[in-house]
């Protein structure tokens, strides 16, 4: 009898994907870049009103009224906008719908690990241009591998840091292929690029509830661009992509700017404050405009990652990422979980050294 394996793709022999289990329920969780501040309210607001009896019915086909509200927003036409189950769907439909078999994707690296992940299930040609030194942008040698589908992260993770606007303009405005802009970190830094964006002909910026938002658990993330970039979108979109629900809550947390901006302020001061406790114990850490911080260790980083998880502390290791050899990054929460991560750091960095 033949097995799946033997049936699946000669692609993805090699394409695996990272693994989000822990083993303990009581694990402190710093290592996927939510919002550690907790949950916005427009959960508990739309569950009081919400009519759980009609959950038999389907939700509306594209989102309508959330992609309006979005729209208002943001200052652009509902028909401008598009949904998804948070940005990970969004960069699988522009991968489906622009990337024949062969095509050339190309991003910047280190980067979010999905893009490459998508663009090869979708069986493009991925090629990488690894960032400079400094971590900033190569604007000229993205532009000359003249690829189909380019992504770029403003700010970028895993490094933390905005790149400078006029070289992801330019990216923008002198690719010969579609670019999509990735802002999942934009509201703790206050970048905006959507003018730029919408100014190019083939271009998207991405969105998500999943960070500042406080709503990773429910799976949301919109795209503004043209209408024409849209329409094409859409055709690769499933019918009845986001629940009722999500749809509620996600329309009801545009309107708590207010609640977004305190957390920010009270990352921002969480994410000093661990900058500075990390400085001492020896680690090097990298100016981040997002809310987590990139950290090279004073010992090696992937025998570090694993002790604190024996320690019930959970960090992303950055090793696997070039330039970043023996590098963390730290999703920054409120002060108890910082101060329960330094105790568990002291004696293993001590140790290193010893």
């Amino acid at each position: 009898m033949t097995s799946p394996g033997e049936l699946r793709r000669r692609t993805l022999e090699t394409l695996t994907r990272q693994s989000y289990s822990l083993s303990r329920p009581d694990m402190v969780l710093l290592n996927d870049n939510v919002n550690l501040f907790g949950t916005n309210p427009a959960v508990a607001e739309v569950a009081e009103r919400f009519d759980f009896s009609r959950l038999w019915a389907y939700p509306n086909e594209n989102s309508d009224a959330l992609r309006s509200r979005i729209a208002s927003e943001f200052g652009v036409s509902p028909d401008e906008v598009v949904v998804g189950n948070g940005s990970d769907e969004l960069i699988d439909m522009a991968s489906k719908c622009f990337l024949n078999p062969g095509d050339k994707f190309c991003s910047p690296v280190p980067t979010f690990g999905m893009y490459r992940f998508y663009a090869r299930v979708n069986l493009a040609t991925v090629r990488e241009i690894l960032l400079k030194p400094d971590f900033s942008v190569d604007a000229d040698a993205l532009l000359a591998e003249d690829a189909k589908l380019t992504t770029v992260c403003q700010p970028n993770n895993p490094t933390g840091n905005l790149f400078e606007r006029g070289a992801v303009a330019r990216i923008l405005s002198d690719s010969s292929g579609v670019v999509v802009l990735d802002e999942a970190y934009a509201e703790f830094c206050g970048s905006d690029m959507r003018r730029e964006v919408m100014s190019s002909s083939c271009a998207m910026s991405m969105r998500t509830f999943s960070k500042a938002y406080g709503l990773a658990g429910i799976r949301a993330g919109f795209a503004v661009a043209r209408k024409e970039v849209v329409d094409e979108i859409r055709r690769v979109r499933t019918p009845f992509g986001l629940n009722s629900f999500t749809e509620a809550v996600a329309m009801k947390a545009l309107d708590h700017g207010k609640w977004v901006q305190e957390t920010v302020s009270r990352m921002k001061a969480e994410r000093s404050y661990l900058d500075g406790r990390l400085k001492a114990l020896g680690f090097r850490t990298l100016p981040s405009d997002c809310n987590f911080l990139p950290a090279k260790c004073p010992v090696k980083g992937p025998p570090l990652v694993v002790a604190l998880k024996e320690r019930g502390v959970a960090v992303r290791d950055c090793s696997m990422f070039p330039l970043m050899e023996d590098f963390i990054r730290v999703t920054v929460g409120p002060r108890p979980m910082m101060d329960r991560l330094l105790a568990e750091l002291e004696p293993i960095v001590q140790g290193g050294r010893a």
